[in-house]
């Protein structure tokens, strides 16, 4: 039975630890650390199978899989730099469920294979309250041996669904991941602007939201209710503040820099999240981007 150890504790990162502890397949205790260790040692004491250490080294010393789930890019390469520089990695498997640059990811694989060890991709889809409920999506990309290592602790374990991407280069995951919240926050910015506008024009509000029942149905549904339920300028912490995206449009944008890609859409969206951060701060909800567009539209900032 593979002992596994848990690598940053951050709200989602702390949810799916504590599933992988309570319905994992695993038979000792999962090993839990956090650069803040006072957050390992609160989690070890309301949480049953974990053990919270103050070593990183030990940490993956004791553990045959190791899960990272850290903030951004300079997080994730201390840590692996930490790792590499001080424990023994040969012959285990690292599953990385940070957000970060594909480029990052390729080079920490890189790093660890050639020293014997694995790396797997898996950027999460989903938010805390669906991480709580073992309902995010995970996706996975790497060799199909370590992809089949791990996937014992992931459908009904800490996630609900899998994208599999069996022997792709981990890179591509993070490429998807990226991809994914840029359409979803396309999407969001449309609905805002939709929504703003029509106020403007005078159409009813029930009239945009039967369309988007009708026609565009799942998701949207549930993101015109968030807009309008003035959750943004309600909430005194945010789900999902407009930092993350930020680093993530940073990212696209960079991507396609290099790549000589023209995406005018993305252009928009990553100006939008940056007049965000400018106006109301970094720590914004990401839904802030509704309240400044009615106010591009002459509308108040609350809706």
């Amino acid at each position: 039975m593979s002992r596994v150890a848990w690598i940053g504790l951050g709200n989602i990162g702390k949810a799916l630890c504590e599933n992988l502890a309570r319905y994992g397949p695993i038979s000792t205790p999962v090993t839990a650390w956090n650069r803040t260790h006072s957050a390992a040692e609160e989690l070890a004491a309301r949480v049953e199978n974990i053990d919270a250490v103050a070593s990183l080294t030990d940490a993956v010393n004791s553990s045959d899989i190791i899960c990272v789930c850290l903030s951004d890019d300079a997080a994730v390469d201390a840590v692996f730099s930490s790792i590499i520089g001080q424990a023994s990695v040969a012959g285990k498997l690292f599953v990385d469920l940070s957000t970060i640059h594909p480029d990052t990811a390729s080079a920490q694989a890189e790093r660890l294979q050639r020293l014997g060890a694995e790396y797997v991709g898996s950027p999460i889809f989903g938010g805390v309250p669906l991480a709580k409920a073992r309902q995010v999506t995970l996706v996975l990309a790497g060799s199909s041996h370590a992809i089949s290592k791990f996937r014992p602790f992931t459908t009904g374990v800490t996630c609900g669904q899998l994208i599999c991407l069996s022997d792709k280069p981990c890179a591509n995951a993070f490429m998807l991941k990226l991809l994914g919240n840029f359409i979803r926050f396309s999407a969001i910015a449309t609905l805002a602007e939709a929504d703003a506008f029509s106020e403007v024009v005078g159409l009813p509000p029930e009239a945009l939201e039967q369309f988007v029942r009708v026609v565009l149905q799942g998701a949207a549904v549930g993101q015109l209710q968030g807009l309008r339920s003035g959750e943004y300028h309600k909430a005194d912490k945010p789900s999902v503040p407009i930092a993350l995206w930020n680093k993530e449009s940073s990212h696209l944008v960079d991507i396609a820099s290099k790549s000589g890609a023209r995406l005018d859409v993305l252009s928009t969206v990553a100006g939008q999240g940056d007049r965000v951060k400018e106006s109301y701060g970094p720590a914004a909800s990401l839904l802030t981007i509704f309240g400044l567009i009615r106010e591009q539209c002459g509308l108040p900032f609350e809706a």
